[in-house]
């Protein structure tokens, strides 16, 4: 009978120590996988500064490092790395002659981003490429940005302003505030540049406080360009932008929100909603071609 029970201890201990060591796989896994998935931009989020996943992991990509906020684009001494690596390259012949009739840079931001409708929008251009735009908290992000950079195109996240967010996202995802600590925008910009690899930079769609205080875009600006992501930011809201850029050597691109009411010209950079690209490619003037946002600016430094 003792036997029995010594048996009996002896396998349930066995139980326990096996599913323990199960429980404990999975979670280092689960928290693994957080790195690898979008983070939302949730609404009173905090960082713990004791979080043992502070510790850098070996990446198969150098441009990149994991951080407790996910895996960001690592600080690198030619800060031109990301953005180089990963913007659209335009192939044609003829050199500069090789648009005569000019172009238009094009940026498609998708606010319902799924890889379906980006695979739609990507047959839409078979002879040339655009840049996209896209909400961090699109379903599937990494994913969708690997369809984009694998054809040949490339991407920037939406920065998250109040006029920005849908209402359905309101609740959980918050803007960029211009009253924010440094602090605050810093781990808010760092949550924002885990959302998926590939992106080449940050994009401003809508009127934004944040891109008129100096205080916040300095912050924004120094880690953007130490990580060589560039700043593509709405006409008529460049001023702080401009000057901050300037002077900490941030890759800053303009261009205008598209109204189907103003005609087109060559070389005009627009951002343009998806469900517009039906009036966009109506407008076009004839000869004119359309390049992604980056076409041009890869000799620029940052």
């Amino acid at each position: 009978m003792q036997n029995k029970i010594r048996w009996c201890i002896f396998f349930g201990g066995v139980a326990v120590f096996v599913a323990g060591v199960e429980l404990w796989h999975r979670h280092v896994q689960n928290k693994d996988s957080v790195y690898q998935c979008r983070i939302l931009i949730d609404k009173d989020f905090s960082v713990d500064e004791t979080d043992s996943d502070e510790r850098t992991k070996n990446e198969r990509i150098s441009l990149y490092v994991r951080t407790k906020y996910g895996v960001l684009p690592r600080k690198q001494s030619d800060p031109s790395k990301i953005f180089d690596a990963y913007s659209a390259t335009v192939d044609c012949e003829g050199g500069e002659n090789c648009f005569k009739g000019g172009y238009l840079k094009l940026a498609v931001l998708v606010k319902d981003a799924t890889k379906e409708n980006i695979q739609n929008i990507i047959a839409r251009f078979p002879d040339t490429k655009v840049s996209f735009i896209l909400p961090h908290y699109t379903v599937g992000l990494g994913k969708i940005a690997e369809i984009i950079v694998s054809s040949g195109h490339e991407f920037f996240i939406q920065l998250p302003t109040q006029s920005s967010i849908p209402l359905d996202k309101k609740e959980t995802v918050s803007p960029f505030l211009a009253n924010a600590s440094s602090d605050e925008v810093r781990d808010k910009l760092y949550y924002l540049m885990s959302s998926a690899k590939y992106a080449i930079g940050i994009a401003n769609t809508s009127d934004s406080l944040i891109t008129k205080s100096a205080k916040d875009m300095e912050v924004i600006a120094k880690e953007l360009s130490q990580r060589g992501m560039a700043f593509l930011n709405i006409e008529g809201d460049g001023d702080v932008t401009e000057e901050i850029s300037e002077r900490i050597k941030l890759l800053s691109l303009q261009a205008k929100i598209f109204d189907k009411s103003a005609p087109l010209s060559k070389e005009d950079s627009i951002i343009v909603d998806s469900a517009q690209l039906d009036d966009v490619m109506q407008a076009l003037p004839e000869d004119v071609k359309f390049v992604p946002i980056s076409f041009g600016e890869k000799d620029a430094s940052f």
